[in-house]
């Protein structure tokens, strides 16, 4: 995939396409749920980690023109991609879920929210988180997914039952 970034100009690392992204998508999609997807990049640079993953994408007829991605959690980053002759915008925010990026069309017809497992989380824990967010109609949310791949493994496998989830007073139950 050939990547360059419109202004300002920014030195593009070489993508390596051997390297593809680390994504599982919830199979089969539906509208319930908090996430979408797990990605596990290899670093925290959006300009060498976006192009496999929009690859994937649009290799699968997902047509993403925005992203939506936290700033405390990534490099510096460009407002504007152009790849494979397509413009994506980028847009950091400062609040909101830290663990997701929002993917969207370009009228946000379509949103795509995904869990980023942090680039050097133990392998293990990453491959159940990546497992667990792809589950069908998967009810939790990015902290609660990484808490659960970081617990015992036979909880991802749904051979054991995950630890109740504890709730503060006045918040309902």
């Amino acid at each position: 995939m050939t990547t360059s970034i419109l202004s300002p100009p920014v030195p593009q690392p070489a993508h390596d396409a051997a390297q593809p992204a680390r994504v599982s998508f919830r199979q089969p999609v539906s509208s319930t749920g908090f996430i979408d997807a797990a990605w596990w990049p290899r670093s925290r640079d959006l300009t060498a980690e976006l192009p496999p993953l929009l690859d994937v994408l649009w290799t699968a007829a997902r047509e993403v023109t925005r992203i939506g991605y936290p700033f405390a959690a990534w490099d510096a980053a460009p407002r504007r991609m152009q790849l494979e002759g397509r413009s994506v915008r980028l847009g950091g925010f400062a609040t909101g879920d830290p663990l997701t990026i929002r993917l969207s069309g370009q009228r946000g017809q379509e949103r795509i929210d995904i869990l980023v497992i942090a680039p050097d989380t133990d392998p293990a824990v990453a491959e159940r988180a990546l497992q667990l967010a792809s589950q069908a109609d998967d009810p939790y949310r990015a902290e609660e997914i990484l808490a659960r791949a970081g617990r015992d493994p036979a909880i991802s496998q749904g051979l054991a039952a995950p630890a109740p989830t504890k709730v503060l007073p006045g918040q309902g139950g």
